[in-house]
């Protein structure tokens, strides 16, 4: 199978150009903008006509997709030639193949682009190196662009050219892929002394290590001051263990950053010579000019914190960048150019500088519902509720049909016990949502929050059809689980979606007490008796837990022990026998 047929040739209209004294110059084939959604970096394109949007991911060796999203955009697969994989956090995962008859990109129009189908689901597609790192490459996410560039003749000439005379830049040489296959950048990398190998990674949420690389590094994972931060996951089809550890120091190229902390993960990152990935956190402190004709990075730095698990500086402080020199390029001048900035700042933890962006682009442009949506989750982050409904609100009355914004709403309002309005935009996200989609699995754990259970089932039956080698595929059939139990149907089914996802992710507190619960409403006391105790092991807070337990008990005989668990449950929450009773949960045996 080739690679994208995406060259010189395949966008005619340069629209930006830089020449130098000498004979080096820039042409731009065009500029993606970038949209930051939490810790991802997006941009819109459009597949067969129809405009959707995905991950910018240059770790992405190649184009890449769920089931979901290509069922969503009625693209047909095919299978992959024999051997073909994709591997990343997580392991490796099976792919199809689907090609798009015209795939819309920068103003244009290109003919059968394959994408590889598979994989676990990160709500969006993924747009990988393979068209993204073909030319030189300009990444300023902060600013929300990512641009792609020819150069001619600039083997000698410094390209951050946004770097005004007597400022200051960084440069990197970039290690060559052992995969000719492969045109993601690497570059070599310094971790406390010791030299690693780093892939630039747009995709990755967060900058992480491999253990292996920690401890090659002389970071010791079994002392105080490392933090155990659960699992993650990738690509792949498991969950891992991480870390958060301090970092003494960190160098590439010519800068070298001190004192810091990053995040360690248990398994590969990729290929086995990859020891790091230098994620959105290290891009959006930095602009980057990736100068494949000439094998070199050229960067300067945009403050504040590099690592998103440093120390963040003072929110909203903006003195911290520097640009003294002149290094950070142009100032926003556009409703788009301050809205893209709000998002970066968010993305970085900076919600007060990005709700005064968001509030300006606003201002320049008061009928974009998105900055309405991005000015709610600004608002949401410095725990300001009532400011972010209000958001939503007008953002729903501009744009009624945005499902991001309507499933936002109705978690607001359920915070709120504003039920009947809840309800309501459920009702009409649900009209909306594509099946097996991310929107989906959130709609469905809405209606389960309704006291809905048995209208979620639908929605996890379709997300677990089409996910099944995804890393989140236990979670879900812990949710089916409990929803079919909470609606009292289908128990044998139930019970063995919860047998399923605890041989998949471990005895989970969470999964245990569903168990528990299907096994009450079998009849099988002694066993949910065990699923609960274990449960409240790891999990002692848990009001049903302790609620079900004391049901079990009771109806084995046991009534003593199981009235005392059915009081721990009403001090952890006092309206849990009313919640019970809507599931005809009660001591008396059926």
């Amino acid at each position: 199978m080739g690679m994208l047929r995406f060259c010189c040739l395949g966008i005619s209209v340069l629209v930006a150009g830089h020449a130098w004294a000498g004979s080096c110059k820039l042409e731009s084939y065009g500029t993606l903008p970038v949209e930051m959604i939490g810790a991802r970096a997006t941009t819109m394109v459009k597949i067969n006509g129809t405009e959707t949007r995905f991950i910018l991911d240059t770790g992405a060796f190649f184009n890449t997709m769920s089931k979901a999203s290509a069922n969503s955009l009625n693209l047909s697969t095919r299978f992959a030639p024999v051997g073909y994989r994709i591997w990343g956090i997580g392991g490796a995962a099976d792919v199809e193949i689907a090609t798009v008859k015209d795939f819309g990109l920068i103003d244009t129009t290109l003919p059968n682009v394959d994408f590889f189908v598979g994989g676990s689901d990160v709500g969006y597609g993924l747009l990988g190196a393979n068209l993204l790192d073909i030319a030189d490459l300009e990444i300023d996410l902060a600013d929300g662009k990512l641009t792609l560039f020819k150069a001619t003749q600039c083997g000698k000439a410094m390209l951050a050219y946004w770097v005004k005379d007597g400022g200051s830049y960084e440069v990197a040489d970039l290690d060559p892929s052992d995969d000719p296959r492969d045109p993601s950048t690497f570059l070599s990398v310094t971790i406390n002394g010791k030299k690693l190998r780093a892939q630039l990674d747009s995709g990755a949420a967060a900058t992480v290590i491999s253990r292996s690389a920690a401890e090659r590094a002389g970071i010791n994972l079994s002392v105080p001051d490392v933090k155990a931060v659960g699992r993650t996951s990738g690509i792949g089809a498991e969950w891992v263990k991480s870390w958060v550890v301090r970092v003494d120091s960190f160098s590439v190229g010519t800068e070298t950053i001190q004192h810091s902390q990053m995040q360690v993960i248990d398994g590969r990152l990729g290929d086995d010579k990859t020891d790091m990935l230098l994620g959105v956190d290290f891009l959006l402190a930095h602009r980057i000019f990736i100068a494949n004709s000439v094998g070199k990075a050229y960067f300067t730095y945009n403050g504040g914190r590099v690592f998103s698990l440093a120390a963040a500086p003072s929110d909203g402080d903006k003195s911290d960048v520097d640009n003294s020199a002149g290094n950070k390029g142009t100032t926003p001048k556009t409703a788009s150019d301050y809205a893209l900035l709000g998002e970066a700042h968010l993305s970085r933890g900076e919600s007060n500088a990005a709700i005064a962006d968001l509030n300006e682009a606003i201002r320049m442009a008061p009928d974009q519902a998105a900055y309405y949506l991005a000015l709610a989750r600004a608002h949401a982050a410095v725990k300001q509720p009532d400011a972010a409904l209000a958001d939503l609100d007008k953002s729903l009355s501009l744009d009624p049909k945005n499902v991001d914004a309507l499933l936002l709403r109705a978690g607001f309002r359920l915070w709120q016990k504003d039920r009947e309005g809840a309800v309501a935009d459920v009702a009409a996200a649900s009209t909306l949502v594509s099946a097996g989609s991310t929107q989906a699995r959130s709609l469905a754990a809405l209606y389960i929050q309704l006291e809905q259970p048995a209208a979620a089932l639908p929605l996890l039956d379709d997300w677990i059809r089409l996910h099944d080698d995804d890393a989140r595929l236990g979670s879900a059939l812990n949710e089916r689980c409990w929803a079919r139990s909470l609606s009292n149907q289908m128990l044998d089914d139930a019970l063995r979606d919860c047998r399923k996802a605890i041989h998949r992710d471990g005895e989970n507190p969470a999964y245990l007490d569903s168990l528990g619960l299907v096994e009450l409403r079998l009849g099988h006391y002694s066993e949910s008796i065990q699923a609960y105790e274990q449960s409240i092991a790891g999990q002692p807070s848990s009001a049903w837990s302790h609620y079900g337990l004391g049901m079990a008990k009771i109806r084995n005989g046991q009534t003593d022990a199981g009235n005392a668990d059915l009081a721990a449950a009403h001090a952890l929450y006092p309206q849990i026998e009313v919640l019970a009773d809507k599931y005809g949960l009660t001591t008396a045996k059926p």
